[in-house]
């Protein structure tokens, strides 16, 4: 399969389907919003939906790897898609459904570990985010810091 085109590059105006309204979603939507970017949330917690979209955050719940959900979502028109579940097994279940329903979108997988986010971008997501790779890279920035102090 070929890999998508980058979002910026394709020409159409950006909108974003964020699928997770935790710390990730919430940092990555409020970026959205401060740069005027249109958007929508799926998040399947309904408690966490209803305290948000009184907030005035765009969202419905749903459940990423729902096709139903997606396609309510407007997945047709996404020029992003943002993972941002913390389950590995959803997200990557998410990745086949999107990209039948959109072959241009960008998926952004959030992954726990280093197999999973390889598995994400054979199923078709456009890149990875693995925690256990942000937790080394911080982990030898902290360690690095420590030496130097104390040396």
């Amino acid at each position: 399969m070929d890999q998508p085109t980058l979002p910026i590059a394709s020409g159409r105006a950006p909108f974003v389907v964020v699928a997770g309204y935790g710390l990730p979603g919430r940092t990555l939507v409020e970026s959205l919003i401060r740069r005027n970017i249109e958007y929508i949330v799926i998040e399947l917690n309904p408690q966490t939906c209803q305290r948000a979209a009184a907030g005035g955050i765009r969202m419905f719940p749903g459940s990423a790897s729902d096709a139903e959900a997606l396609r309510r979502a407007g997945i047709e028109r996404a020029t992003i898609v943002a993972l941002m579940v913390p389950n590995d097994e959803v997200v990557l279940a998410a990745i086949p459904i999107i990209r039948k329903a959109n072959a241009d979108a960008y998926i952004i997988a959030r992954c726990s570990f280093t197999s999973t986010g390889l598995e994400a971008v054979r199923r078709g997501a456009s890149q990875s985010i693995v925690a256990e790779q942000v937790i080394a890279r911080e982990l030898e920035g902290i360690t690095a810091e420590l030496i130097s102090i104390g040396g």
